[in-house]
C-alpha cells in the first residue's frame, strides 16, 4: 500500500511540474505596432551595403504585397500557404 501511495505521489508531482514552470507569452506591443515577439520590419535606410538594402527594400515590396493579396485569408495553414505562393523565392547562396 505504501509503495503504491509513493508511486502515485512521484507521477503527480511530476505531472503537476509541467503546468508549474510553464511560462507565459510575452504581451503584444502596446503601440499595436509589430509583431510581437520578433518585432516588425527592419528598417533597410539604416544598412550600409547598398545591395543589401535593395534586397532588403525589395523584400519587403514583396512581403507587403503578398500581405494585401492574403489579407482576406484567416490565420492558419490557409494564409501560410498564400503568403508562400505570393513571396519570391529567396536567393541562392553563393
Amino acid at each position: 500500500m505504501k509503495k503504491l501511495l509513493g508511486m502515485t505521489t512521484a507521477i503527480l508531482l511530476s505531472l503537476s511540474a509541467g503546468v508549474a514552470f510553464a511560462q507565459t507569452p510575452p504581451p503584444p506591443p502596446a503601440d499595436g505596432k509589430g509583431m510581437g515577439h520578433g518585432g516588425g520590419m527592419r528598417d533597410c535606410s539604416k544598412m550600409e551595403d547598398a545591395d543589401k538594402r535593395a534586397m532588403c527594400e525589395k523584400r519587403q515590396a514583396a512581403m507587403k504585397a503578398a500581405w494585401e493579396k492574403c489579407k482576406d485569408k484567416a490565420e492558419g495553414p490557409d494564409r501560410r500557404s498564400c503568403m508562400r505562393e505570393h513571396m519570391p523565392k529567396p536567393p541562392e547562396k553563393k
